[in-house]
């Protein structure tokens, strides 16, 4: 199955925040199973999300390796905020976000807010 590059950039990113320590590009392809993309195109990929900032790149005398620079979390945050500070109706925009919450995550949203004290 062929993957758009956003998709085989989100899909290494997912892989990298899900192992516990940094990986070498043949782990990552080895971690694709049977839809494995050449490791050509994964370190293309690599180094691509490497000037986005998104992955760090080790130099080990044995092993290169490479893990993510911020968490899942962080990410999608940055993402959130990024999106929220180009749109000119923020308010329109946090308001459709929270509604389009299910209960859990309502509940979840009204939790933090509470926390913070306002």
């Amino acid at each position: 199955m062929a993957r758009d590059r956003g998709q085989l950039e989100a899909d290494v990113m997912h892989r990298l925040w899900a192992a516990d320590a940094p990986r070498t590009a043949k782990q990552l392809q080895a971690d694709f199973g049977d839809d494995a993309p050449a490791i050509t195109t994964l370190l293309t990929v690599l180094d691509r999300l490497g000037r986005k900032g998104l992955v760090a790149r080790s130099d080990a005398r044995t092993n290169i390796t490479f893990s993510a620079t911020r968490s899942e979390s962080d990410h999608a945050v940055e993402a959130m905020l990024t999106s929220l500070q180009a749109t000119g109706d923020r308010e329109a925009v946090l308001l459709r976000f929270a509604g389009d919450l299910d209960n859990e995550d309502a509940e979840l949203l009204r939790r933090a807010l509470a926390g913070r004290g306002r």
